[in-house]
């Protein structure tokens, strides 16, 4: 039954599509928090959720589907001859921050050993990862990802978001 009042109100269903915005990370295997994310210029938007300092605050409990893709890209060119014949482990890490303020927890990881060719000019790896996890209002979302310095850093390669999919019953 749905109350004719509410009607001519348009639902406004939390959503997010963050993406990746240009920065410098270090080069290492240490996992690095992604601090840079757009949210409200190009493909990128946020409505009734936040985003401050790399993490995505959830505005309403409900069942979200959240999502991330991520990749890595290196040039030959680029001076990094040491990342190419030997394996490297390529990380994405989402996390769980709860309002309760525990421990973050892993929402889902990914990744690869990846063997870069010297005889290629390009190398490149994505790491796609999608759930439904039930949120509250106040809990955090964010990525750390390893070797972050080789994060392909547009718009279309790494991004990611959420949209609440129904209530908590």
């Amino acid at each position: 039954f749905m109350d004719p009042a509410k009607k001519s109100e348009p639902e406004r269903r939390p959503t997010s599509h963050l993406t990746i915005k240009r920065s410098k990370y270090s080069y290492n295997s240490t996992l690095q928090l992604l601090t840079s994310w757009e949210d409200n210029l190009g493909l990128a938007h946020a409505s009734n959720m936040t985003y401050k300092d790399g993490k995505l605050k959830i505005h309403q409990d409900g069942f979200y589907y959240v999502y991330t893709n991520i990749c890595f890209r290196h040039h030959e060119t680029s001076g990094r001859n040491d990342l190419t014949g030997k394996g490297i482990q390529l990380m994405l890490y989402m996390y769980h921050q709860k309002v309760t303020g525990s421990k973050p927890r892993y929402l889902m990881k990914g990744g690869s050993t990846k063997y870069w060719s010297s005889h290629t000019e390009h190398n490149f790896y994505c790491i796609y990862q999608g759930g439904i996890f039930k949120l509250k209002s106040g809990d955090e979302i964010f990525l750390k990802i390893s070797y972050a310095s080789l994060l392909d850093q547009s718009q279309e390669a790494s991004y990611f978001g959420a949209f609440k999919l129904r209530d908590l019953e």
